[in-house]
């Protein structure tokens, strides 16, 4: 059980047994088992099945947020090179391939002028790119009327 009986090897008093105070969880256990068993019984029969008119939901479902576009900017061989997704483009039609970029990233909005130029444009840039290239493309995209401009930045915690 739980408690520890052994008797003394030496010592003036042979007689005496020595006793541990180990708490006895065995009855702990029964007890535990029985509270389970009666709950197992009992939960299914406190379910009760009440017919409920609920409200139907008016909220639409939310669209699916467009696929970001991206802008790279990098000194390549020749100069500033930008690039649209993937596309490689010359820094003087930069708005107007940005904006055919948005129509075909969010077909849902493809004819309304105003909600593609509200969407959000993300730049990247190389790292010892001159930060003046960098908002050269920014005012490029503004002249357009993208005002929405985010820049983004290499998560270096890994």
């Amino acid at each position: 059980m739980g408690a520890k009986v052994s008797t003394g090897g030496g010592g003036g008093k042979r007689n005496r047994a020595e006793v541990t105070a180990d708490p006895n969880v065995i009855p702990f256990i029964d007890v535990m088992l029985v509270l389970l068993i009666i709950f197992m019984i009992a939960a299914p029969i406190s379910s009760v099945d009440i017919e409920v008119d609920m409200p139907t939901s008016k909220i639409e479902p939310s669209k699916r947020p467009p696929r970001p576009t991206w802008i790279s900017v990098s000194q390549g061989p020749g100069g500033i090179e930008t690039y649209v997704m993937n596309d490689l483009v010359p820094i003087g039609e930069l708005g107007e391939r940005t904006y055919d970029a948005v129509k075909i990233n969010s077909p849902l909005i493809a004819n309304d002028d105003y909600e593609i130029k509200d969407q959000r444009i993300y730049i990247r840039a190389d790292q010892n790119l001159e930060y003046r290239n960098v908002v050269r493309v920014m005012n490029r995209l503004q002249d357009k009327g993208f005002t929405k401009i985010g820049l983004v930045a290499e998560d270096r915690r890994r």
